[in-house]
């Protein structure tokens, strides 16, 4: 496919192909420009319908004989048939030919001296004729467009070369997408947030201790908090035709054995698996037989029934330290373990408030969505299946590991990954975008500076906490990296709006009066908040213990229990808020290490 990128209304050629009649384009799209700029391409103008194939009109550029043919097609783009006459393309050809000769060296001739003729008998009429084009279609773009009354989501395509002198050709534009909210307003989701354990402080608070337990050998059956080295294999019995039964063989594994009210729903390879080592002795080996649910997470895991075979090598017991003044003062600034339980209880309890507060916005949202119709371009979504794989390409880096290898460990090839995970995650999150979009202009959200400024401190926090303040900057410049604070911090604020109108909505509360004067109201160009989103690639730069990115986005690509390091979206997966600040660090996951021997 030949490309043209909309650049301010100019159309550009790249590598014109030569004396084709009709030329079949093929490639990949470039950037579509204001992916996500909330309020101002996603709204359903008043009365406005989504669109079906209108009949052709023609029209005639006013500085010359330009004959155009527009036809809106249903998938939101135009089809423009767009036809010169001969003497007017003499013109680009002349120009064309003198373009030639003064970059090129003809006997006799300083560059740009040429006659025309000259240059024709030197490089050919056919050379003369694909640079007159290009000079055509990057003169006339924006005018065709404009004569056509275009206005472009993204850019536009060469579809086809008719003819070549004179030029008649077909264009493919894609056009700004439309959404009907319907009735929105009316949905209602029940509004029912689950009261905080407190019990889970004091399951982080015994995680932080096994996580600097000196580890002793223990001559003895393995018991509660102990831990266990071991090898494990694991096969699906009866495995349907051509499915291979292996699920793991021999890999080294270590666990500690929770307490009886301990539940991890995500435990490998299924949920209580390690509390039924309980009683077992360095050199035994024991069986493990389990029937995965029919609504297991991974399809190829539904309703099979798999046995384990673990070999252990060695019990080690845990001495863990006390839970005292001491002990918090390593974790950070604390100076009694008081102190610490009463943070760590506190952020903990507003952790636990935001995720319902999230997970609330995505239920409406929802709803919303499957009450909405929207039309939009494919090249949208094209546009965003490769953000996907960029995000997922990253967040691999970040892991030490390629797309490739990636792909061997999923036994999946390119193709298969994104036509099975990489576009259904495409669709959710382009159209959970255009949703946003459409509410934020449908109900006239400006941005509250108070809420903004709270936002630009968070944002600047965790910015300095990575340490790559100094880095940012010199990659950015002093000017790039400001805008880029700005920008964040009006995509943290706009999106937390939202967030906050929709709760109200789907609560079924009031608007406050203010409010609907403000929807009521014809505000101007400067008075409109236009929320910028933060590629993927500057928030990985940000990224430190959270995404910067407010908008919750749908499920990221699914990374398998047996399969390479999580991929830790969203893609996903921007998170509205980031973690309250405190000295308290996730445990880590790494292996605990034996003081005496290594494993």
């Amino acid at each position: 496919m030949l490309f043209l990128y909309a650049d301010q209304g100019r159309l550009l050629t790249i590598n014109f192909l030569s004396r084709i009649i009709h030329l079949q384009l093929i490639g990949e799209v470039l950037e579509l420009a204001d992916r996500r700029d909330l309020g101002s391409r996603a709204a359903t103008r008043e009365s406005s319908t989504l669109s079906f194939p209108t009949v052709s009109k023609i029209f005639i550029l006013k500085e010359y004989a330009l004959k155009i043919e527009k036809e809106i097609l249903e998938d939101r783009q135009a089809k423009l048939s767009v036809e010169y006459e001969s003497k007017e393309f003499e013109g680009f050809k002349r120009r064309a030919a003198k373009q030639i000769s003064k970059n090129a060296k003809i006997p006799g001739f300083r560059p740009g001296k040429a006659p025309y003729q000259v240059i024709v008998n030197h490089y050919g009429e056919g050379a003369i004729v694909q640079e007159a084009i290009d000079l055509l279609i990057d003169d006339d773009y924006s005018k065709i467009l404009k004569e056509a009354d275009i206005e472009p989501s993204g850019v536009g395509t060469l579809e086809s070369m008719d003819n070549f002198d004179p030029p008649k050709f077909m264009l493919i534009v894609p056009l700004e997408p439309e959404v009907d909210l319907g009735d929105y307003r009316e949905i209602r989701v029940p509004y029912e947030p689950t009261p905080f354990e407190t019990a889970a402080v004091d399951d982080y608070i015994m995680q932080l201790r096994r996580n600097s337990a000196t580890i002793v050998p223990a001559d003895r059956p393995a018991q509660e908090n102990d831990l266990v080295y071991f090898s494990l294999s694991g096969e699906f019995l009866n495995p349907g035709e051509d499915e291979d039964a292996t699920i793991t063989d021999k890999t080294p594994q270590q666990v500690v054995i929770p307490e009886k009210d301990e539940v991890n729903d995500n435990e490998w390879p299924y949920p209580g698996f390690s509390r039924t080592l309980l009683g077992v002795n360095a050199g035994d080996v024991v069986e493990r037989q389990y029937t995965y649910p029919e609504d297991h997470e991974e399809e190829d895991y539904q309703g099979k029934t798999a046995i384990f075979t673990v070999e252990v090598q060695s019990v080690k017991a845990l001495e863990l330290p006390e839970f005292d003044d001491d002990f918090v003062q390593s974790l950070g600034n604390y100076e009694t373990a008081d102190d610490f339980q009463a943070a760590l209880e506190k952020q903990m309890q507003a952790e636990h408030e935001e995720n319902y507060e999230r997970e609330y916005y995505n239920a409406v949202m929802t709803e919303i969505t499957e009450k909405s119709s929207m039309n939009y371009p494919p090249q949208m979504l094209e546009h965003e299946e490769e953000h996907v794989v960029e995000d997922i390409k990253s967040r691999l880096e970040n892991q030490n590991l390629d797309f490739e290898t990636y792909l061997k460990l999923r036994d999946t090839d390119e193709t298969t990954f994104i036509t099975e995970e990489v576009k259904p995650i495409a669709k959710l999150r382009l159209e959970r975008s255009l949703i946003s979009d459409a509410l934020v202009d449908a109900e006239g959200l400006k941005l509250n500076q108070e809420l903004f400024t709270e936002q630009i401190n968070e944002v600047m926090s965790a910015v300095f906490q990575s340490g790559r303040v100094e880095a940012l900057q010199k990659e950015m410049g002093d000017d790039g990296f400001s805008r880029m604070i700005s920008m964040e911090g009006v995509t943290r604020t706009i999106n937390l709006q939202l967030r906050n109108r929709l709760k109200l909505i789907g609560t079924g509360q009031p608007i406050p009066e203010e409010v609907e004067e403000e929807v009521a109201e014809t505000t101007d160009e400067e008075e409109t908040i236009e929320s910028v989103e933060i590629t993927g690639e500057v928030s990985d730069d940000l990224a430190v213990e959270t995404e910067l990115t407010d908008e919750p986005e749908p499920d990221s690509v699914e990374v398998t229990a047996d399969s390479p390091p999580v991929i830790d979206d969203e893609i996903n997966q921007e998170n509205d808020q980031e973690p309250l600040e405190s000295e308290a660090t996730e445990p880590a996951d790494e292996e605990i290490q034996d003081a005496d021997s290594q494993e």
